[in-house]
């Protein structure tokens, strides 16, 4: 009921809002201010009905192009009220037609929100021709609305059902007005069941007949229904481009600016993806204009195209400025999942740009936190490919790896050109870290999967180049130029300039292991124009950015002299009135205020000495205190400097140490004495990066702990040879130590870890140890290092076991106030809890 209240108390505003004559709405919806202006001036009669019905189609007619024009529930809150409101009076007035054309509206805006339940109900209590009009309306839905492609078979079934329940209905039944949309019936069956071209035909049938003035608005969807049908790329007989260039006519006819600037938008985008970019670009800014002309200002995503339109061109200057605009037009309207796409759209700028720093930044917010779901499962895989590149790129190898394998762990990627992506990204991570024998593998993958791709998309492309790249460092460069010719002939629009700039440059490489030098020249020229191109498009726009900057500054300094000027207007009248008020007091108290004068000056001369005398005493008092304290300042950085040599010392002399361990090592011939020895090195080298640690950082009393734990995994994976492949996983909060707990927890995690590489997965090719600090209540730090290997031998007793690796734990242990648990369940879980 609460929330019933606040939908109608929102409708009301809205009335409000658009009565105004000042009104933003009147501004950018004529249409809608004439209606609402004739239902103030109207009456509680059939005309009243008739206005009703008209705003109520006018949000539902919004809402089929909400696409890029507003919100869609508010629309069709917008829509159910004045359905609602129509009804109502239709039932007062004993409006028999009113009655039907509100329960149609009413039905139709339960189906565009997914309420098909209450849609139904209304449905069954309906005969004859309103009962068939809800049926073409519950077919149509099916059919062009439900946001899938492929279309479900289900969704094709359901809408095939409705389609024939309509078709019984005897056509005597139907007024001449409604015969038209049996033809649009037999259409949708006709594609449901026959396919795109023989309901083409029938299309064009029904347009002729209904093409007449008045009609523009039905005959526009009648063609936007073709463009849902007809494929993105086909490029003979009837066009998805022909069908909008037919409807902007429509609407051009119509005067209706809004719908045309929706419809010229989608032309730009068939253009883009055609590689008509000049075209595009005119057209996008055209759209701009319409919407300028009639006040909207949701613009991100038209922003977003002429972005996607000046990176294709290879203008990345104002592809940068345009994708910036984006961004801040779809937070100020709180369109957050728009804004994460433009993101990735910023981020792969500056990766085309060289600017891997910019380009993480940018992939970060996109990624950061973010689950893959099914809708944007593709899209994710992709951009966390394009960021672990971008980490390569900054000799961040290793966290490239460590990163695609966690989202090859978290996330199953769906379709082809998904698995494509991450399998990609996957070869070229393991290729980058020098795993040659896991490179070679993914890429036999991924050149098998390649075959089954699609054609003529941005994956494939990607792809084409990935294996080309792959066949060049394996000096097989007639498979290399194969592959890199392929990704070269995508369809203009799928391949970036900078794409093909390194797609060029890669086929330089392969025509010269070739010996075909002509061809490497040309290819090599090719990679140098377009490498040209966008360093000069580049220069310009920095040019151009620090113009606007000056600008801006400029406009800002101005606009702060204005308003500095006007506060000082308003200091000099408040003065003037103050001064007259003071001018008439002044005759009769002129004497006191003498009087009062006198006295407050004496008091102030004697309060001024008094102040003078204190100054020169805290002057002094001043002095002597900013003296000690620059002669503390000094023996604090003589301190921190003794105690940071003395890390230093203390890390040379374990150093010796171990220099001296490992010459005497070489001269032992004790396989236990070796091992013993080896076993001391570690943990030497643990209390050894400590003391590194403190005196490289800027505080020489606490270890910052999750640094020390992975350079202390990396040294103890790289001195242990193990035959199993071993994954270290981490989860180390940020957490800072003192030396006297960072030392000994470091021997423990030493003892543990080494442990678990040496017996914990004897005879198995893979593994992983997993590692865990975390704090546990505000006093309790937890230490947990888990493996999946073989556990502990049967029968083995903790307690009863008198290892020197055990026995240290339980000391070290003891030592910092630690409660120490061995479990053994699908491998061993040591668990340290300390304060």
């Amino acid at each position: 009921m609460m929330h019933y209240y606040i939908k109608r108390i929102s409708i009301f505003f809205i009335f409000i809002l658009a009565s105004s004559p000042f009104s933003f709405a009147q501004k950018m919806w004529a249409e809608q201010t004439k209606l609402f202006a004739q239902l103030r001036n109207s009456k509680a009669d059939t005309r009243r009905v008739d206005i009703l019905l008209k705003l109520g189609r006018y949000y539902m007619l919004r809402e089929y192009y909400v696409y890029r024009t507003g919100n869609p529930k508010s629309q069709l809150d917008s829509a159910l009220h004045f359905s609602d409101k129509a009804l109502s009076l239709s039932k007062t007035l004993k409006y028999e037609q009113g009655k039907n054309e509100a329960v149609i509206l009413k039905a139709d805006a339960f189906i565009r929100g997914q309420d098909m339940g209450s849609a139904l109900r209304i449905l069954s209590s309906l005969q004859n021709e309103t009962r068939f009009r809800l049926l073409v309306i519950l077919g149509r839905h099916y059919l062009f609305h439900i946001p899938r492609t492929p279309r479900a078979k289900s969704h094709l079934d359901s809408s095939l059902l409705f389609l024939n329940q309509a078709n019984k209905i005897s056509p005597v039944l139907l007024s001449d007005k409604l015969q038209p949309e049996r033809i649009h019936v037999k259409a949708m069956q006709s594609f449901i069941l026959e396919g795109i071209h023989p309901s083409i035909k029938i299309y064009l049938e029904l347009i002729s007949k209904i093409n007449a003035p008045g009609n523009e608005d039905r005959e526009a969807l009648l063609w936007h229904e073709l463009t849902t049908l007809i494929p993105l790329r086909e490029k003979t007989g009837l066009t998805r481009l022909y069908c909008f260039q037919k409807m902007r006519d429509l609407y051009k006819r119509n005067h209706n600016q809004e719908r045309e600037a929706w419809v010229l938008k989608s032309i730009a985008d068939i253009h883009i993806v055609s590689g008509m970019l000049d075209l595009a670009e005119s057209e996008l800014l055209e759209v701009l204009a319409l919407y300028d002309a009639i006040g909207y200002r949701e613009l991100h995503h038209i922003y977003d195209l002429l972005a996607i339109t000046y990176r294709s061109k290879g203008d990345y200057g104002k592809s940068i400025f345009y994708a910036t605009k984006a961004i801040e037009s779809a937070e100020a309207t709180n369109d957050s999942s728009s804004a994460l796409t433009f993101y990735g759209q910023l981020a792969a700028m500056y990766r085309e740009l060289g600017q891997s720093n910019k380009s993480i930044e940018w992939y970060s917010k996109l990624l950061d936190n973010r689950s893959f779901t099914a809708g944007e499962n593709l899209f994710k895989f992709r951009e966390a490919g394009f960021f672990a590149r971008e980490l390569v790129k900054l000799k961040r190898e290793k966290e490239a790896l460590t990163y695609m394998l966690n989202i090859e762990a978290k996330n199953k990627p769906v379709g082809m050109q998904a698995e494509v992506s991450l399998i990609s990204s996957l070869a070229f991570c393991y290729k980058a870290t020098k795993h040659e024998r896991q490179a070679d593998n993914y890429y036999t993958r991924l050149i098998t999967l390649t075959e089954k791709l699609p054609k003529d998309n941005q994956v494939t492309a990607n792809a084409y180049y990935e294996i080309g790249q792959y066949f060049i460092s394996r000096h097989q460069f007639e498979k290399a130029s194969s592959y890199l010719h392929k990704a070269l002939i995508e369809s203009p629009g799928t391949v970036s300039i900078s794409l093909k700039k390194d797609i060029y440059l890669m086929q330089y490489k392969a025509d010269s292991g070739l010996n075909n030098w002509n061809a490497a020249a040309k290819n090599l020229l090719m990679h140098k124009q377009l490498n040209d191109s966008i360093f000069n498009e580049t220069k310009n726009w920095q040019m151009a950015e620090l113009q606007v900057q000056f600008e801006t500054a400029k406009k800002q300094k101005d606009i702060e002299l204005l308003n500095s000027q006007n506060q000082f207007q308003q200091i000099k009248v408040k003065e003037a009135n103050r001064t007259k008020n003071i001018l008439l007091a002044a005759a009769a108290l002129l004497l006191v205020i003498i009087a009062l004068l006198l006295n407050r000056y004496l008091t102030k001369q004697k309060s001024n000495r008094i102040l003078e005398e204190k100054k020169k005493e805290l002057d002094e008092k001043n002095r002597f205190l900013e003296m000690l304290n620059a002669e503390q300042d000094k023996l604090l950085e003589e301190k921190q400097w003794l105690i940071k040599e003395v890390h230093h010392r203390v890390k040379n002399n374990l150093q010796m140490v171990t220099s001296l361990l490992n010459s005497q090592s070489v001269y032992l011939e004790d396989d236990k004495a070796i091992v013993a020895v080896k076993d001391s090195l570690r943990r030497i080298q643990a209390m050894s990066l400590i003391h590194q640690k403190l005196y490289q950082g800027p505080n020489t009393s606490v270890v910052f702990m999750p640094d020390y734990i992975n350079e202390l995994i990396n040294y103890l994976r790289e001195s242990l040879e193990s035959s199993t492949r071993i994954v270290f996983e981490q989860r180390i909060e940020i957490i800072d130590l003192d030396v006297a707990q960072a030392i000994p927890l470091g021997l423990i995690l030493n003892e543990c870890v080494v442990n678990a590489i040496k017996y914990a997965f004897f005879n198995r090719q893979d593994g992983i140890v997993r590692i865990d600090l975390m704090r546990v209540s505000p006093d309790r730090i937890m230490l947990t290092v888990s493996d999946n290997g073989i556990g502990l031998p049967q029968g083995f007793d903790v307690i009863e076991n008198n290892s020197l690796g055990l026995d240290l734990i339980r000391g070290l242990a003891k030592q910092i106030n630690g409660n120490f648990v061995i479990e053994s369940h699908k491998g061993v879980h040591i668990k340290l809890t300390f304060t």
